[in-house]
């Protein structure tokens, strides 16, 4: 437990050690986070390639195709926890590459990128999971407005999805209708075919 000398002596120390003063200072404190700019708000350091950085992240939404805002946001989470596992790559090289082995600084580097790796891990398993649940909702909607198409074109009905909560256009679940009838075209063709090599 601290005496009461000790709390007093804290608070003179703490009233005569506020920070930088002067606008360099302050302009230099501000940097602290940039040093290796794995837990700075900005992405991108400034002697950092953002065509690379902005490349990466297409290939990522291209991959993943998220459709609403958190989805989106989920993708965006991973480009940039990729890009700073990325960097901590090159820090580590750059530590090892020194003449004297910073260990301090190793053990820093390994539990930022451990920390990254883990948040990747996590955003990547939630990223999926989100999309993937968006991918199956549409494709159970895509076969009710088939059913109602195909039901519309049996009674020569005009259909408008949209008018009953659908987003898809009707040329969309014409071609979906065209796909399936395709396959089923194709697959009795095939069994046809076994039947015939059968005999």
């Amino acid at each position: 437990m601290s005496t009461e000398a000790q709390v007093a002596a804290n608070i003179a120390n703490a009233q005569s050690s506020t920070g930088p003063r002067t606008d360099a200072g302050k302009a230099a404190s501000s940097q602290n986070a940039l040093k290796h700019g794995l837990t700075a708000k900005s992405i991108l350091l400034p002697e950092e390639d953002e065509a690379a950085y902005r490349k990466m992240c297409e290939g990522m939404f291209e991959k993943f195709a998220p459709g609403d805002v958190p989805e989106q946001e989920l993708v965006q989470l991973l480009c940039d926890t990729q890009w700073r596992l990325q960097r901590c790559g090159r820090i580590e090289a750059a530590i090892l590459s020194g003449e004297v082995l910073d260990f301090k600084a190793l053990d820093i580097m390994s539990r930022h990128e451990a920390r990254l790796k883990k948040q990747y891990s996590t955003t990547l398993k939630e990223a999926q999971d989100l999309i993937n649940a968006s991918l199956r909702h549409e494709q159970a909607q895509m076969k009710e407005a088939i059913k109602i198409r195909r039901a519309d074109q049996v009674d020569g009905c005009t259909t408008n999805l949209r008018e009953i909560g659908f987003v898809f256009s009707t040329e969309q679940v014409d071609a979906a209708i065209h796909r399936e009838d395709t396959l089923a075209a194709a697959s009795n063709v095939l069994k046809q075919d076994h039947i015939g090599r059968m005999n």
